[in-house]
């Protein structure tokens, strides 16, 4: 009966060298089964388990805890937690927790070395690097936009009038995108002018390129209007919205100005008025 217990911890300690040092949910579940393995057994014949796997596990501590924290957080506290539960039946078994003295000193070691300091780094510039290659996955996809915009505004099936208009409406649009970012006006401005750049103009064109090239310029559509003459009505209702934004952009910030104005003009205007009298 004993030589099962000792092969069990044979097992148990080969599987724990081969998972206690590795990442993942997997290799954290066999590692806390390895050591309910060895704190069941330290209680019977094959109690020399414990001693076994103090030091693996204490091992796998102190490497993780000298890795990023960020990155393996979760193996760390499964280690510890380990290594403290063996300690614990250790104890509870009267076998000495030898495994202390070694712990404490690679601890300190890892906090004279700057370990928190070291660690605190090592997220910031994972942070920064993430933040990098999000910006340039970005700008990567705004590249692509912008070549498909470009595309799509010269596309050869546009009547050379429609094409001029909208490459009119499209210039417009990015001087009043322009003017009203340098002025800062409201935000609500600026993203209807980049909803006509990037969203209502390209509508505009797709839905006249799905027609077919035999009947867009020739086919009624509706009102007796052809495909084209539909496409230029949309091209001037955007034209038009342009206007009707670049109108409201002007007043931007009167508001105050007037409310200042109309107070000042009824508190001290009749004052004047009767000084003069």
């Amino acid at each position: 009966m004993e030589w099962i217990l000792h092969l069990v911890a044979v097992g148990a300690f080969i599987t724990m060298l081969t998972s206690a040092f590795c990442r993942g949910s997997e290799a954290r579940i066999r590692t806390i089964a390895c050591t309910a393995v060895m704190v069941g057994l330290a209680f019977t014949p094959a109690q020399w388990i414990v001693h076994v796997g103090m030091p693996v596990l204490m091992l796998s501590s102190v490497e993780f805890l000298f890795r990023p924290l960020h990155k393996c957080r979760e193996e760390l506290i499964t280690a510890f937690g380990c290594l403290a539960a063996v300690i614990v039946a250790t104890i509870v078994s009267g076998q000495p927790p030898w495994v202390l003295f070694p712990l404490a000193c690679f601890i300190g070691l890892w906090l004279i070395s700057g370990g928190p300091q070291r660690n605190r780094r090592r997220q910031s510039r994972e942070l920064q690097r993430r933040a990098f290659h999000e910006a340039a996955a970005r700008d990567a996809s705004m590249r692509i936009n912008r070549q498909e915009l470009h595309q799509l505004f010269n596309h050869p099936r546009l009547p050379a009038q429609s094409r001029q208009t909208l490459h009119e409406l499209l210039r417009r649009a990015d001087a009043l995108h322009r003017e009203l970012r340098s002025h800062d006006a409201s935000a609500r401005l600026v993203f209807e002018v980049e909803q006509i750049h990037e969203d209502f103009a390209p509508t505009a064109v797709r839905g006249y390129l799905a027609l077919p090239p035999s009947t867009a310029d020739s086919l009624p559509l509706q009102d007796g209007k052809t495909g084209v003459q539909l496409f230029d009505e949309q091209l001037a209702l955007l034209d038009g919205a342009l206007d009707d934004i670049a109108a409201e952009a002007r007043t931007h910030g009167s508001e105050g100005l007037l409310a200042s104005y109309r107070f000042l003009q009824d508190k001290f205007g009749h004052a004047d008025d009767e000084l003069k009298l």
